[in-house]
């Protein structure tokens, strides 16, 4: 009979072992997830914070409708979204092991036959997922989601636009002008003593010095008008024309400078960091410019490897999250910011480098993720169970 038993219990105590690791990678991937979406969470609206000055300037001054404030919204959160992933994915990472430390069930999981490798494959499932989803973000996402807010920002001033102006300040961004007035009067929309310096054509700048000018906005069909007459009155026009060799001055009594943004544009000229990335590979084989393409390449190689850092964090979070602690949660959060700032920082040194020629882009963007391996690999090394 009791020979019977042991046969009889043994194919169910096989079942259930068989079993164990499924229910571990599931209650891993929980404890995880929880920190994770709790992270996105927090840091998305910390960086929101950031931004509250200027929801509040467009809709306050210029009476923007809340469906293009909350439009607005959730293109800064995206925008913010390829930095909050990998913070909020590495604090999940350092809290689930951590507590899984603290509370001595990894030695339990490891007496039952599992190990390290193995508890670590929950972690790189998650991580993937991450790393898919960054991907995407820098990738299209943000750089549409970025192209999206400027445009709109750009036709809010056109509901106001002397509102965006200071005076006795430089104002950068002005239909994509560098503006400067002593006066402004936010009555009357009219300037004293003005000065534009317009580059909107590079290889032919313009310099603009007048006595008076005022704004008189243009009606445009569209939710957000964005076309504006600049009037300016007794003043010079100083042109460079790079091409020529040449340098022109003209006086003027009356000069009118006419502003609009198509209101149908999905696009704007702009920094390499704008352009969604088939208009960047486009670009790596139609720019003639060195400096242009340096940048060019340079992005495209910090999108791909950034995507894939989340991966990197995987062996970051278990080697440190395992060291044995008792405030788990602030030291995740301390863990992270001396992992993340420097790892940023050293990005965007090499970064400059890549843009002034010093480097090559593949190697400046490859630097900060090859030292971030060696902390991974360090750590991962050194987990205390």
């Amino acid at each position: 009979m009791p020979t019977d038993a042991r046969t009889n219990t043994s194919p169910r105590k096989k079942g259930l072992k068989a079993l164990l690791p499924i229910r571990v990678d599931l209650y891993i991937i929980t404890e995880v997830l929880g920190p994770f979406l709790g992270g996105v969470v927090f840091f998305s609206f910390i960086f929101l914070m950031f931004q509250t000055l200027r929801l509040a300037e467009a809709f306050i001054e210029h009476a923007v409708p809340l469906g293009i404030l909350i439009k607005m919204i959730g293109l800064m959160i995206v925008s913010f979204l390829p930095m909050a992933l990998p913070l909020a994915f590495l604090i999940g990472l350092l809290v689930a092991f951590g507590r899984l430390s603290s509370d001595s069930e990894l030695v339990a999981l490891k007496a039952n036959g599992l190990s390290i490798h193995r508890l670590a494959l929950p972690a790189v499932i998650v991580g993937l997922f991450v790393a898919a989803l960054s991907l995407g973000l820098n990738l299209e996402w943000v750089p549409e989601a970025k192209t999206e807010l400027k445009v709109t920002l750009l036709r809010l001033t056109n509901t106001k636009p002397i509102a965006t102006i200071r005076e006795g300040t430089f104002t950068s961004g002005f239909f994509d002008l560098l503006l400067y007035a002593e006066k402004v009067d936010q009555n009357t929309n009219e300037m004293q003593n003005v000065f534009i310096y317009d580059e909107r054509d590079p290889k032919n700048p313009l310099a603009i010095i007048a006595h008076s000018g005022e704004i008189v906005p243009v009606k445009v069909e569209s939710d957000l008008g964005a076309s504006i007459a600049l009037r300016l009155y007794d003043g010079d026009i100083h042109s460079n024309d790079i091409r020529q060799g040449t340098y022109q001055k003209m006086s003027f009594r009356e000069y009118q400078v006419y502003l609009r943004i198509d209101p149908g544009a999905n696009t704007i000229v702009g920094k390499a960091t704008m352009h969604p990335y088939h208009i960047l590979k486009r670009a790596l084989t139609d720019e003639k410019d060195a400096a242009k393409l340096r940048e060019v390449k340079t992005e495209i190689y910090k999108r791909w490897f950034t995507a894939f850092a989340p991966l990197i964090f995987v062996m970051i979070g278990i080697g440190f999250g395992t060291v044995r602690g008792r405030a788990v949660r602030s030291g995740a959060a301390i863990t992270t910011l001396s992992i993340i700032v420097p790892y940023f920082l050293i990005q965007t040194f090499c970064e400059n480098l890549a843009y002034s020629g010093k480097l090559l882009p593949l190697i400046a963007t490859l630097i900060p993720n090859v030292l971030l391996l060696l902390v991974g690999v360090i750590g991962y090394r050194k987990a205390t169970w």
